[in-house]
């Protein structure tokens, strides 16, 4: 679940963009050893947002993968977070 801290919702400040632009957030799922995407999902993000990512489940085994937050509006906000799933 992701949930956003401000209350200003509106258009991000782009001076060179011809026209308004709203914020867009990515949350993908990759697996940082092979360079690999499982899952992309786009989103705009209100105030609260529940996301599902399905992907491919892979040969049984544990699998760690990281969860990737990214703003294709703003930069240092990206977030990052492994975890490990066992099939």
């Amino acid at each position: 679940q992701l949930e956003r801290e401000d209350e200003v919702i509106g258009p991000v400040i782009a001076p060179f963009f011809p026209q308004k632009r709203e914020e867009g957030w990515w949350v993908v799922i990759g697996d940082p050893k092979t360079n690999s995407l499982l899952s992309i999902k786009r989103l705009t993000l209100q105030q609260k947002a529940k996301v599902k990512l399905d992907f491919v489940a892979p040969s049984p085994g544990k699998h760690d993968y990281t969860l990737y937050y990214m703003s294709d509006s703003y930069l240092g906000c990206d977030q990052e977070y492994k975890f490990s799933i066992e099939v």
